[in-house]
This record gives structure tokens, C-alpha cells and sequence, in this order.
């Protein structure tokens, strides 16, 4: 098949969420045997070529976007990533309501995904609290939408390697939905090994991280790491930790735990629909949650090594690509 993979917005972060999910897929379908182009901005493509259309996320303008592109080739899909840090009637009051365009030319990102709606003939989601985003704030009918997980991106690790006396934490640092304070709090506290490596913007972000981490000798940031670097750190690591506010999958714990660290993990959202029971869930907001978690992880493990082989077999590139494939040829079809 043909794809073509399109996103309403222009992307700043190299790494962002929706950017990366696209690549990944475009690596997945085209070992596949199928073609994907990446059209953007700049790119006038014969929209009438491709099987389908992956529109990846959304913003202000996506309902013109979407109609747009329904007109030159409707088999449309989207992919919404959502994630948003609401309940879902907050989130469903923000889609449906929150904007006035049709009387006084008022919309946002939220309420043009609402307008958008009508276009596409599938709608992908990763998680089923995703699935019940697009289910219940959109009125999505349940038969357009399809639960694809996102398949672990790194290479598959032979056996199982020696873990070292740390927990590891990789993310945006100062995202505030990283929840890192409170993180460093749980180490300053309980006392266990902590490294993070993530992106500091400037120096202002590097004296913030300072600040937290003080004069703690367990507690070391070890920089923006390179791709090599990042799977030595899960490799050693003993725990992955992502004790999230809200997050839509968490990749980088997922990565972690396909290569043998235990996992503390946030128990807001979705991302624990992943372990199915595998994790040590925490409440972010509670220090004392996230130390007590990470340091019984530490001390007796929780669910290695069959945690690796579970996300070996559940998430892997080739079988969740294929089931791809064959929904939306079977939505648009082909």
C-alpha cells in the first residue's frame, strides 16, 4: 500500500511524541514492503496517489486541514494522540464546546478535532483510555476506532543483561508533566541511585535542575545523551521510573523495560495498560509512593525478567505493523 503521512503543524522538538510515533511507523509499514511519504508544508504531493492518509495529531486549523485533503482523497485516517491531563468531561466540554466558529469565527485546537471529526474514515489510538477519548468526547462510533499499541523502537537485546545499583529516568526534565521534582524528593528521601538524562534548554533549566538536586551525592544528571548512550543507561539500569502527572504511552519506559529494568510507573492514565500488571504503580503526587516503589524495586525486583519477554511479545515492530496494514486497508477498502 501507499501511505502518506501528514502532520497539521510545524514540528520544533526533533524528538517530540507525535513526530516520533509517525517514524517509527514509517519504519515499520516500509519493512513491510509498503511506501510511505512524509509530506509537509513545503510539499505539493498528488494528494489522489496514496491508499491513505495518516493524519498524525492536531491543532488550531485541522478541521480545514482535514477538509482539505477529504476533498482531494478521502480515505482519510487520523491518528489524534491524546493525552491530555483532564478527565474526559473536561476534555469533552473543551472538543465540543469550546469554540463558536460557524456565528463568531472562534475555535481551538480542541474544537477543530471536533469539526474535524466527519473526515476521516478510521481513527487510531494507542491505549483504551484513548479509545474512550475519541469514543465519548468525539462521538466516535466504536467500530471507526482501532487500538494499535506503539511497539517498542529499540533493537531487540539477546538474553538478559547485569543490572547495576540505579534507577534511570530519560524525558524532557523540565516538562512539568515529568513530575522530576518530586522524583529527586523520593531519592533525596529514600536514598537510591538516581540518574537522569534528558534535554535542558539553557542555562536557566540546568540551574533549576541544580537547585533540585543540591548537594545529593545519590542523585546525578548525566546530559543529553546520544541514542548509543541512552541503551547502555537501560541496559544497566536495575529500575526505569516515570512517575508521571499524565502521559500517553511513556516509550522511554517501555524501552526500559524491554531491556530488563523494573518499572515504577505513574497509575494516572494509560501508560499502565501496557504492563498488564507488571509495573509497581504509584500515585505522582505522592513522595512517598514513588520512593517506597522505586527502593522495593530496587531491593527485591518485581516482575523481570519475564517483563522483558512479555513486551517482546506483545509489542513488537513487526505484528503490530501488520495489524495496522490490515485495519485501514480494511477501513478505506482496499
Amino acid at each position: 500500500m501507499k501511505y502518506c503521512f501528514v502532520i497539521p503543524y510545524q514540528c520544533i522538538s526533533p524528538k517530540g511524541g507525535v513526530k516520533v510515533q509517525a517514524e517509527m511507523w514509517k519504519a515499520g509499514l516500509e519493512k513491510l514492503g509498503h511506501s510511505v511519504t512524509m509530506a509537509g508544508s513545503w510539499d505539493t504531493p498528488e494528494w489522489s496517489y496514496f491508499d491513505a492518509i495518516i493524519i498524525f495529531g492536531y491543532a488550531p486549523g485541522v478541521a480545514n486541514f482535514a477538509k482539505s485533503l477529504a476533498k482531494e482523497n478521502p480515505r482519510l485516517v487520523m491518528a489524534p494522540i491524546i493525552d491530555p491531563p483532564w478527565v474526559g468531561f473536561v476534555y469533552k466540554f473543551f472538543v465540543k464546546y469550546w469554540g463558536a466558529k460557524r456565528f463568531l469565527g472562534l475555535s481551538s485546537q480542541f474544537h477543530d478535532l471536533w469539526l474535524a471529526r466527519k473526515f476521516p474514515r478510521l481513527w487510531l489510538v494507542r491505549s483504551e483510555e484513548e479509545r474512550h477519548m475519541v469514543n465519548y468526547a468525539l462521538e466516535i462510533p466504536q467500530e471507526k476506532i482501532v487500538k494499535i499499541p506503539l511497539h517498542y523502537r529499540i533493537p531487540f537485546l539477546e538474553g538478559f543483561p547485569q543490572k547495576e545499583d540505579f534507577c534511570f529516568h530519560a524525558s524532557r526534565l523540565k516538562s512539568a508533566n515529568k513530575n522530576v521534582p518530586k522524583l529527586i524528593e523520593a531519592a533525596k528521601k529514600y536514598g537510591f541511585n538516581l540518574k537522569l538524562a534528558g534535554h535542558l534548554m539553557g542555562d536557566s533549566e540546568r540551574s533549576w535542575l541544580n537547585g533540585l538536586i543540591g548537594d545529593a551525592k545519590n542523585i546525578e544528571y548525566v546530559g543529553e545523551v546520544s541514542e548509543t548512550e541512552l541503551l547502555d543507561y537501560y541496559k544497566r539500569a536495575k529500575v526505569f521510573a516515570l512517575p508521571s502527572l499524565f502521559e500517553g504511552v511513556g516509550m522511554v519506559a517501555l524501552e526500559g523495560a524491554a531491556y530488563g529494568c523494573e518499572i515504577v510507573l505513574t497509575n494516572f492514565g494509560a501508560p499502565k495498560e501496557y504492563y498488564d500488571g507488571r509495573a509497581i504503580l504509584v500515585n505522582p503526587k505522592s513522595v512517598d509512593e514513588i520512593g517506597l516503589g522505586i527502593s522495593k524495586a530496587m531491593e527485591e525486583g518485581f516482575s523481570q525478567p519475564e517483563l522483558k519477554t512479555y513486551i517482546e511479545t506483545h509489542y513488537s515492530e513487526v505484528a503490530l505493523m501488520r495489524e495496522l496494514s490490515e485495519k485501514i486497508s480494511v477501513a478505506i477498502g482496499k
